[in-house]
């Protein structure tokens, strides 16, 4: 979700209209690829191994904010206090991590820097007045003077508010460079398709764009950039380009074979076997044919990806039941080699409690806009580890069907996944599930809600009836001191 609260969303809406007469100005953010292959580029196969060879470890972050970075942050410390018998953490081990809009912050950081950037996420980020920061940076007069200029747009206050604190320029490259787990996915998504849309080369390039030179800034302000507060990050569609001429398959294969061939009978159509992978593919071929396409894209705006997914589940859903992601997750299953399943998902979703509801007044117009953005994507979310389980079994089931080897495997990792939802949902206690729950949804939060915070993600996770098997598939390593419930209720 966004990182914005009503107040700042309103706050938002008149520095656009103070902006109005800068006039237009439309930056290029990313350039254009000279290679477009497999062996190129910031990609899963490209990443080392983790050290648990039989063990995917996969973590989620929604957004919401300060409260989905520090929720995230909580989370991701707890993962390591888990000492493995190899002698890394559980947190090192992560295979992938994905995010969304406030988790993204985390998860980008976390991905640059690991375990050693705990503390500078927490006091350089977590514990500043961002949301202050941000409007100051906007309406000072050379704030104002400086987003009147060519190539400068709103979004640029948070990515340059994010490349200061944090990132100092870090592109993908460095991610590259680093060569160690985890794999970062940073979403947004597509405004006008209203779809994910992760920041990895193998969506790159359908733009023909090299994801190694975007600044991780850049990708994490689009993965948050909240509808009409901040203005969208738009990418340049290059595709078709001199790197994928002479190509006997362009689109990709994995775009096309899920797209139904001229003439198909509509009863047969692939439409029918997987309605969201069929219509996420004609997405991707118009990306891929770009200007050439009967509906031309030469631009994709990009806005917060909890429009279209506020768990950041969509693309690592998609790497396990597909086999177009090289060094394939179905082929390590289907080899045997991957036997176990982590998958942790933070969910940092609000609940707070609406004025709405105490007044028979008919609500404004801030407030209609502000409910069917809000209120859509943080229902949605609930649930998240049985919906999880559920969609990735059924994935599974459909794959094995008339395979009773590659069903006995499924089957065998079905017995053997950890699935974990952090929920402020999950809290028992009625005051204190309400307490987290009103937490706002902004950059800016108290001493003691964002103490709290970083408590009770490792309580929540300590808490969840799946973290016993988690620790039974690591081979039962001691039981790290995490914080308990009573302990997060008491801190807020």
């Amino acid at each position: 979700m966004g990182i914005f609260n009503a107040r700042d969303v309103l706050r938002g809406v008149c520095f656009a209209a103070a902006l109005f007469t800068a006039g237009c100005s439309y930056p290029t953010r990313n350039q254009e690829a000279q290679i477009v292959d497999e062996s190129h580029g910031y990609r899963w196969n490209k990443l080392p191994p983790s050290g648990l060879e039989d063990t995917l470890v996969v973590v989620t972050a929604s957004g919401g904010g300060t409260r989905a970075a520090a929720l995230t942050l909580s989370v991701l410390r707890a993962l390591n206090e888990i000492a493995l018998p190899h002698g890394a953490t559980l947190a090192q081990e992560i295979d992938i991590i994905s995010s969304v809009s406030g988790g993204s912050v985390a998860a980008g950081y976390f991905a640059l820097e690991g375990p050693a950037g705990f503390d500078k996420l927490e006091n350089d980020f977590i514990r500043r007045d961002g949301m202050r920061a941000l409007l100051f940076d906007g309406l000072n007069p050379l704030g104002l003077a400086r987003l009147a200029a060519p190539g400068l747009e709103r979004i640029d206050l948070l990515i340059d508010y994010l490349d200061e604190r944090l990132f100092h320029g870090a592109t993908y490259q460095a991610l590259l460079d680093r060569q160690r787990l985890p794999f970062l996915v940073l979403n947004a998504a597509d405004m006008v398709e209203g779809v994910p849309f992760p920041f990895t080369q193998r969506k790159m390039d359908l733009l023909c764009s090299d994801l190694s030179s975007l600044p991780l800034a850049t990708a994490v302000a689009a993965s948050a950039a909240f509808p009409v507060a901040l203005t969208p990050v738009t990418l340049t569609n290059y595709s078709p380009c001199s790197a994928t001429q002479g190509k006997s398959h362009w689109p990709p294969p994995w775009v096309t074979d899920s797209i139904d061939e001229p003439g198909t009978r509509q009863e047969d159509g692939v439409w029918y076997d997987n309605p969201q992978r069929a219509s996420l593919a004609r997405v991707e071929q118009a990306y891929a044919l770009g200007k050439d396409g009967k509906a031309p894209k030469s631009y994709i705006h990009l806005l917060d990806g909890g429009i279209a997914d506020n768990l950041g589940i969509s693309e690592p859903l998609r790497m396990l039941a597909t086999r177009d992601t090289q060094r394939s997750l179905l082929g390590g299953i289907d080899s045997g080699r991957i036997t176990k399943l982590i998958f942790v998902v933070v969910n940092a979703r609000s609940f707070a409690p609406s004025e709405l509801d105490q007044r028979q007044a008919t609500p404004g117009e801030l407030d209609m806009l502000l409910a069917s953005i809000n209120a859509p994507i943080d229902r949605t979310t609930a649930g998240t580890a049985a919906q999880l389980r559920n969609l990735l079994m059924d994935e599974f089931r459909q794959m094995a069907l008339g395979d009773p080897a590659k069903k006995a495997r499924f089957e065998a990792l079905a017995d053997n996944t950890a699935l974990i939802s952090v929920d402020f949902d999950a809290i028992v206690d009625a005051d204190c599930r309400r307490k987290y729950q009103a937490i706002s949804t902004t950059w800016s939060l108290d001493k003691r809600r964002i103490d709290a915070l970083l408590k009770v993600g490792g309580a929540l996770l300590g808490s969840d009836p799946e973290f016993e098997r988690l620790l039974r598939l690591l081979g039962d390593p001691a039981r790290p001191r995490l914080a308990t419930m009573e302990e997060a209720c008491q801190a807020l």
